[in-house]
């Protein structure tokens, strides 16, 4: 199904992007089904800003510090996406965005048979399994991590798919 085509779709609100599109080539198709469904029902906009990555990219990222691993990542194979809620033009970092992306995108991946993780949570192995609100969702993880010694680490742009 395109979700993209403004002629036979005009009653969908938002659109990827060319960039966003051409980000998507490289990750697994049924993944960019969830995402293209996830902007085609979301009440936000919806942008991908990092798809399938190289080797190389993945050790840049590593150094710059914005991955936690410089040779493991769902995004090397094609198998993780990272999205951005769109405000007014302009990529918004509130956490309470994220959890409406991450509703748009538990409901897409619900409605195509397919499931996701989510970096807002990463105790959750499934989010189309969770019942409840995402901010609850996150603080559950919080506690978790707590509760387990564990390092806090929220990377609410972060999907991936479930294994």
């Amino acid at each position: 199904m395109n979700y993209y085509n403004k002629e036979t779709h005009p009653d969908q609100k938002y659109f990827l992007t060319e960039e966003s599109e051409a980000l998507l080539e490289g990750v697994q198709p049924i993944l960019a089904e969830v995402v293209r469904r996830a902007v085609a029902i979301s009440d936000i906009e919806i942008q991908v800003i990092h798809g399938k990555r190289t080797s190389d990219d993945q050790h840049e990222f590593f150094r710059k510090g914005v991955t936690q691993s410089a040779a493991h990542s769902a995004h090397l194979y094609g198998a993780a996406v990272d999205i951005v809620p769109v405000v007014e033009g302009r990529i918004s970092p509130e956490f309470e965005v994220y959890d409406e992306v991450a509703m748009s995108m538990k409901f897409a991946a619900q409605d195509l048979g397919v499931g996701i993780r989510w970096g807002g949570a990463w105790h959750c192995d499934d989010l189309t399994k969770y019942e409840g609100l995402m901010e609850d969702l996150q603080n559950w993880y919080i506690e978790w991590c707590v509760e387990n010694g564990t390092r806090l680490h929220l990377d609410p742009h972060h999907f991936e798919l479930a294994t």
